[in-house]
């Protein structure tokens, strides 16, 4: 019967398809609704559309200069999106990073259940998809939405190689037996090899080689753990794998240095500045990661925290030696961030699928234990109750204090208040009935509203103060129809180069590095040339600007510039350039655009004849 046959499908795939329905949403929906803001964000974007236009698929251009510091890989799937869809807008700049978070919520579901049975692999992927830190980052174009992916396929590849199709745990977390004329392998076939180094080459042309770090921080504790360490060595050792790996990772960066030599000292600095191995401060101030493991793992944070202690708990001992698989997975690589000199908080996305899991096991052994009324585990039951309390109290008075002190907001949040207090009821109603994952499914479905209430409605609210879709209109209104150069100087943020279209940005000879600051830091380092005050390269830059305004090699008469320098620089600009267009009242870099009032022609002629 065919109603029997969809009941039968239901009961099987049913969750499955509700968490494909909530991840969809949460990482596709509104998706274009927001401009481009984030700085990695314009510039993905921005190199994205000079490998269109101008043909860069080997080095792309921003800022006028060549961009070596991060690998090809997301910026060739944005620029053959573009061409072939001929759409150039923020859905398409985004789709990449968001089809990469679901892909890594599926890996997540698959590894849970082979970690831990259908509900941990669920409770994970609904961990997964609600995380705000995870959604925030892989709703933007970059790199590290991709690295999170590839990441998580190499180490699912691992762990299919090293366990083959054993069964994980049954549902009460214990070790399953095998199902009737199934028969477990200990190991997985070699093919799994040749998946785990593409997933390593294809992370490696998308961030460079953090990705070997991560998984092999991952893996290494886990085997040792589990007593297989020469074993896990001789499963994972591939002629075949090495060799595919070497040939995705190399086919950008050999052609580059055949083309540049000096791209191996920029990708050294860039390693080596966040390291601590370059010599050369970076901009940022050394902060320890694990600072930022509240931000980073909310809302899910106490039973994150609680996830790292099971494996050392003598409830956790059930787990061994699974356990240690995600375990490594995130305390091994944030132990590793800790030590760098700068390590941001977008580092340890890759790292959250495995944070994912440890929750997930940690949610189905205390719903399981709050259920188990025999055992008397009454910690367990209070946890839950105080779980549910404390999140319908949260959502009750939101509204109340967001009128108090962001009025504009309070509809949105209001519905989205009402949608968490009816998610908490069912929760606690689906936990009674038995489900496991089941119970999430309403916290993050309201989770879901909440994201398309921000990202729908909140958010683009603030696209006038962020964007600069509107400087690209105000420049297309004010200059001239014949002006299609406009100059700038020094750096300009990357998203104009978005939205500023059938114009040429062009920086202002001799204002731009080479390749980077860093390197041009580092260069001046090394030939004893490098100012340390302040005042001075500023005077320098500023001779340069007005060097410029009086040359009479000057190809427009237009120049963009960063208010906060024109204000440093007025009085020397006085009698050469006026200001045409200056913007105020912003959230981002302001700029100001400059009409030279001499003509070209007459610049460089001496001052007394111009005061003639």
């Amino acid at each position: 019967m065919p109603t029997l046959a969809i009941k039968g499908w239901a009961q099987r795939w049913g969750m499955e398809a509700v968490l494909a329905v909530l991840a969809g949403l949460v990482f596709l929906g509104c998706l274009g609704a927001v401009d481009i803001w984030g700085k990695r964000e314009q510039r993905a974007s921005a190199e994205a559309l000079d490998t269109v236009d101008h043909n860069h698929w080997r080095i792309a251009q921003i800022q006028g200069r060549p961009r070596l510091e991060k690998p090809p890989l997301p910026r060739w799937t944005i620029a053959s999106l573009i061409t072939l869809t001929g759409r150039r807008d923020e859905w398409i700049v985004r789709l990449p990073s968001a089809l990469a978070a679901i892909g890594t919520v599926a890996l997540v579901y698959g590894l849970g259940c082979r970690l831990g049975g259908r509900a941990v692999g669920l409770s994970a992927g609904l961990v997964l998809t609600s995380i705000g830190f995870f959604i925030s980052e892989l709703r933007q174009a970059g790199n590290d939405g991709p690295l999170a992916f590839f990441t998580t396929l190499a180490l699912y590849a691992a762990w299919r190689r090293l366990n083959g199709n054993s069964p994980g745990m049954d549902e009460s977390l214990e070790p399953a037996p095998a199902e009737a004329g199934a028969v477990a392998s200990p190991v997985g076939g070699r093919n799994w090899n040749l998946l785990l180094y593409a997933a390593l080459g294809l992370g490696f042309l998308t961030k460079g080689p953090i990705i070997l770090i991560l998984v092999a921080l991952a893996l290494a504790p886990y085997v040792v753990a589990s007593g297989r360490f020469r074993e896990a060595l001789r499963l994972l050792s591939d002629w075949r794998g090495v060799l595919v790996f070497l040939v995705l990772a190399l086919s950008w960066p050999v052609p580059v240095l055949l083309n540049d030599p000096l791209a191996a000292r920029v990708w050294y600095l860039e390693m080596g500045q966040k390291a601590g191995t370059a010599g050369v401060t970076h901009h940022r101030h050394h902060e320890i990661l694990a600072v930022e493991w509240p931000m980073m793992t909310a809302p899910w944070v106490v039973l994150a925290t609680t996830g790292l202690l099971l494996p050392f708990l003598p409830r956790g001992r059930q787990y061994r030696p699974q356990i240690w698989f995600p375990w490594s997975w995130a305390v091994s690589n944030l132990a590793m961030f800790c030590l760098w000199s700068v390590a941001k908080p977008n580092y340890y996305l890759p790292c959250l699928p495995g944070v994912a899991l440890l929750v997930g096991v940690e949610w189905v052994r205390l719903s399981r234990a709050a259920r188990d009324l025999e055992s008397k585990r009454v910690g367990a039951r209070r946890f839950l109750q105080v779980h549910w309390v404390g999140m319908f109290v949260a959502a009750a008075i939101a509204p109340v204090i967001v009128r108090q002190v962001a009025p504009p907001y309070f509809a949105p949040i209001a519905v989205f208040s009402i949608a968490g207090m009816v998610a908490v009821a069912l929760s606690a109603w689906a936990w009674r009935r038995g489900a496991d994952a089941g119970a999430l499914v309403p916290l993050v479905g309201a989770w879901a509203i909440g994201v398309l209430l921000i990202y729908g409605e909140i958010a683009p609210r603030h696209n006038a103060a962020r964007s600069h879709r509107a400087l690209a209109a105000s420049l297309e209104r004010i200059l001239p129809p014949s002006e299609r150069t406009i100059m700038f100087f020094e750096e300009l943020d990357e998203g104009l180069w978005f939205y500023l279209s059938g114009r040429s940005l062009v920086p202002v000879p001799g204002s731009q590095p080479r390749y980077n600051k860093g390197f041009d830091l580092d260069n001046d380092f090394r030939n004893g040339q490098l100012e340390l005050d302040p005042l001075k390269r500023q005077e320098a830059e500023k001779k340069l600007l007005v060097s410029w305004m009086t040359s009479p090699d000057r190809t427009s008469p237009y120049v963009l510039i960063r208010k906060k320098l024109y204000d440093a620089f007025a009085p020397a600009l006085a009698g050469l350039a006026t200001p045409a267009y200056t913007e105020q009242g912003l959230v981002r870099n302001e700029l100001v655009l400059l009409r030279a009032t001499q003509p070209a022609s007459l610049a460089t002629q001496p001052d007394e004849a111009r005061r003639r």
